[in-house]
């Protein structure tokens, strides 16, 4: 995975405590890549920013981490970000995550923007907590129906491996499957059938990494929906999951599962894209 080398982190201007660059830091100290913090010119000028991103570019300096501030001069944030990832190979995009407001009803929210307009890995951070040996879900499609989405979980669970690895985190795997209340199109299947042929592909993922049993979990969608409360039951301080973001009317219509996923998740959210 090409994020343990250089991250760009996205600025929150309206806040003193930085998680997305804390989070970047805290990442570095065993990944060893290097951070691009990224302000635009007008926020550059907000009140004691500059100081607070200079002390913690110090403190990471002082630790031999590689971090850099970005200021860019354009009015439009997301035509800075692309901008930015187009000058240098990131490897990962780092932003806080956005809380849902009563806008997000009429105006796309920010995340959402970041998820359909780019190709890179995505982590929305909520808080400056630590991933070492905590519980880590990763969330695949235990029926993909297409090359994108087979090469989407394999990615997953190498994203997962490494971070597993430096982090010494405990692997949960995720697959939701349709019950046969929701695909009545079908042969009339029951629900343990399908769970289990669901079970079988989500385990040929992971029998290389001896991923225990009572860590591969199996449940009936919508996914939107049981990613979060699964998140929340293992106490998971990571979910990874897979995108094939769409744009335009189709997500208008339709959205996208990491976008729903992300409005109800409390804690980390790593979203992954496929391989370009």
């Amino acid at each position: 995975m090409r994020f343990n080398k250089n991250i760009l982190v996205l600025v929150n201007p309206r806040k003193d405590q930085q998680v997305a660059l804390d989070k970047a830091i805290r990442m570095c100290r065993r990944l060893g890549a290097t951070i691009t913090a990224l302000v635009r010119d007008k926020h550059a000028q907000v009140p004691g920013l500059l100081e607070i991103l200079d002390r913690k570019l110090e403190a990471a300096a002082a630790e031999g981490i590689e971090v850099s501030v970005k200021i860019s001069d354009d009015n439009n944030w997301f035509r800075a970000i692309h901008r930015t990832l187009a000058e240098q190979p990131f490897g990962l995009v780092i932003k806080e995550a956005h809380k849902p407001t009563l806008a997000d009803h009429v105006f796309l929210p920010d995340d959402w923007k970041l998820l359909r307009s780019t190709q890179h890995p995505v982590l929305l951070v909520h808080a400056d907590n630590e991933w070492n040996n905590s519980a880590m879900l990763l969330c695949v499609d235990g029926n993909p129906r297409d090359q994108e989405h087979a090469q989407l979980n394999e990615r997953i669970i190498k994203a997962g491996k490494l971070i597993g690895e430096v982090g010494q985190s405990q692997t949960h795997l995720f697959s939701a499957h349709p019950s046969t209340m929701q695909d009545v199109a079908s042969s009339q299947p029951t629900d343990a059938s399908i769970a289990a042929d669901y079970r079988r592909v989500c385990r040929s993922l992971i029998d290389a990494d001896r991923v225990p049993d009572q860590q591969l979990h199996i449940g009936p969608g919508p996914a939107e929906l049981v990613i979060p409360e699964l998140a929340q039951q293992l106490d998971a301080k990571l979910v990874v999951l897979g995108t094939v973001a769409r744009s335009g009317l189709k997500g208008v219509l339709l959205g996208n599962t990491a976008e729903q996923v992300a409005k109800r998740l409390t804690t980390d959210l790593l979203v992954l894209p496929p391989e370009t």
